[in-house]
């Protein structure tokens, strides 16, 4: 499936809506609260969990918690990374044992094969060849360790094996946000005043190529070298860089797993439900060997039909709001208008209406494991508590905020 766009029409045009790099903008609050007086209405564990956010955004204790966090993360030493590692290990087998979604049941040629995007440092890759045959393909697209990324480390618990040398040395290393014509735009409609003009690329990965099973589960690192103009943006372009890489290489019926977060924010649900549009199962998992305190959890998409008119129009919507987040209005031509120009009130209660039941049921055993995590946190063992909000504020300045994607 390729929805490259045509020659853009750069003239200024009307601002689109549902671009705000926060859920809480004037345009977005609506939708949220929508979305919010849904969920208190009808889930009894989002009651508690919201009580247990509301009771505490004052705890020293707790900002000094998620501090040490940072740190640790951004000054990691060998054996931490290796450690992380295996954590991820550990949570892409949880993962499979709770939706066997990484077991690839196609049988014939050609080859089963995997794409991991922002693979490094690999601890999904490796759960997946693991749940797979020998001669299983894996390839990946990966941050280099010079600008920032991380290492992988397939090879840190796997013996020499062939798979695991071919499959390191498929890995193409590069930022997955600056794929130009990947997101529809020609290097040569790219606005000669953008600082990063020079470093956009017209290379498509794996171009051509199909696989059964995706990995979306990049973030935003803080070690990354970016100049200040990518700012709050880079959640919106790096979530919308996967999506648009992932849907045009997955094979109909295959499966993608994608990293998201806060499943009581619009933009999230809404995009939980774009995938139901054109896949034949949906689920949701919340690690509990890890990032349980954490707003993050995976959408599990299973039966992927890129064929049909609600994948083509995804596609659009989110490489227009990659074109938004990277260039403003100034690269967006009246089709990409058009793809986010929408009655946010009106769609979110559509939503509601023709998925609340669906959502509650996948939404819940998120919530719980959150809320259980968090009335265990170490600050409440103190006698003080701090809201989950912080944490989440945490996890959007690493990592893709889901309200801005949807």
């Amino acid at each position: 499936m390729d929805t490259s766009d045509p020659k853009l029409d750069c003239s200024p045009q009307a601002k689109p809506v549902l671009m705000s790099s926060s859920e809480d903008t004037e345009q977005a609050q609506p939708a949220k609260a929508l979305i919010q007086a849904f969920l208190q209405e009808h889930l009894e564990v989002y009651r508690e969990l919201r009580e247990l956010r509301d009771t505490g955004h004052a705890s020293e204790d707790a900002d000094v918690y998620f501090q040490n966090q940072r740190s640790r993360a951004d000054h990691a030493d060998e054996e931490t990374q290796k450690m992380f590692f295996m954590l991820m290990l550990s949570i892409g087998l949880e993962l499979d044992d709770a939706t066997s979604a990484l077991k690839i049941r196609r049988l014939g040629m050609p080859r089963p094969a995997i794409l991991d995007l922002c693979m490094a440092p690999g601890g999904f890759s490796l759960a997946a060849l693991k749940r797979n045959h020998r001669s299983t393909i894996l390839r990946g697209v990966s941050l280099a360790p010079s600008e920032g990324g991380h290492v992988i480390r397939l090879r840190d618990v796997a013996s020499a094996k062939e798979d695991i040398d071919t499959a390191v040395k498929y890995v193409e290393y590069r930022d997955i946000t600056m794929l130009a014509e990947e997101m529809g735009l020609q290097l040569g409609n790219i606005p000669p005043s953008h600082p990063d003009a020079a470093l956009f690329s017209s290379d498509r990965p794996y171009y051509g190529s199909q696989f059964d099973l995706v990995f979306c589960d990049g973030q935003v690192l803080r070690t990354h070298e970016r100049g200040e103009h990518r700012g709050n943006h880079e959640p919106v372009r790096l979530l919308t860089s996967q999506l648009v890489l992932a849907l045009q290489r997955i094979r109909s019926g295959g499966a993608m797993i994608i990293l998201l977060h806060r499943a009581d924010t619009w933009h999230t649900i809404r995009l939980i439900n774009t995938f139901s549009l054109f896949s034949d199962k949906l689920q949701l998992f919340k690690p509990t060997k890890g990032h349980r305190m954490r707003g993050s959890f995976h959408l599990v998409a299973k039966g992927i039909r890129p064929e049909r008119e609600a994948a083509v129009e995804a596609v659009l919507r989110w490489k227009a709001q990659w074109k938004f987040a990277t260039f403003g209005s100034e690269a967006m031509d009246e089709r990409d208008l058009g793809a986010l120009a929408r009655t946010e009130e009106t769609e979110v209660q559509f939503v509601i209406d023709q998925f609340g039941s669906e959502l509650l049921r996948l939404v819940e055993p998120v919530f719980r494991v959150q809320m259980e995590a968090l009335k265990n946190a170490p600050w409440m063992k103190k006698g003080v508590v701090k809201g989950i909000e912080k944490a989440d504020a945490d996890e959007e300045e690493r990592v893709v905020e889901p309200e801005t994607v949807s």
